[in-house]
């Protein structure tokens, strides 16, 4: 529906929030977690969702499924997977291995 540009209007922008300087679940490191949890979440669902799109495609141009779960990769394709999973992984997870959190008034260990 158009508006009549002569018309006045009452609407005003909205009003920013302060969310990202808030505590949902009592700890910030813990609503950190959550939030990447989320954003990782939203990111997995975009490459299913293109995936479907690709696998779809592949079965337009004569690829079918089958051929895609008994596809075995050379050496050097299954080498160069490991190390991109193990790069994917240290990245996604590593930070959960943390053996500890130090406060933020603390010293530092002397060592």
């Amino acid at each position: 529906m158009a508006t009549d540009p002569k018309r006045p209007t009452y609407t005003v922008d909205a009003i920013p929030s302060d969310i990202t300087s808030s505590v949902f679940l009592g700890n910030p490191a813990l609503d950190n977690v959550v939030a990447c949890l989320i954003a990782m979440n939203a990111e997995m669902w975009a490459t299913k969702r293109r995936m479907k799109v690709l696998e779809a495609l592949l079965v337009k141009k004569g690829v079918t499924a089958a051929m895609i779960e008994s596809y075995v990769p050379s050496p050097a394709e299954a080498a160069e997977w490991e190390k991109e999973r193990d790069r994917f992984i240290d990245l996604a997870m590593g930070p959960l291995g943390n053996p500890s959190f130090r406060n933020i008034s603390e010293d530092f260990p002397k060592g």
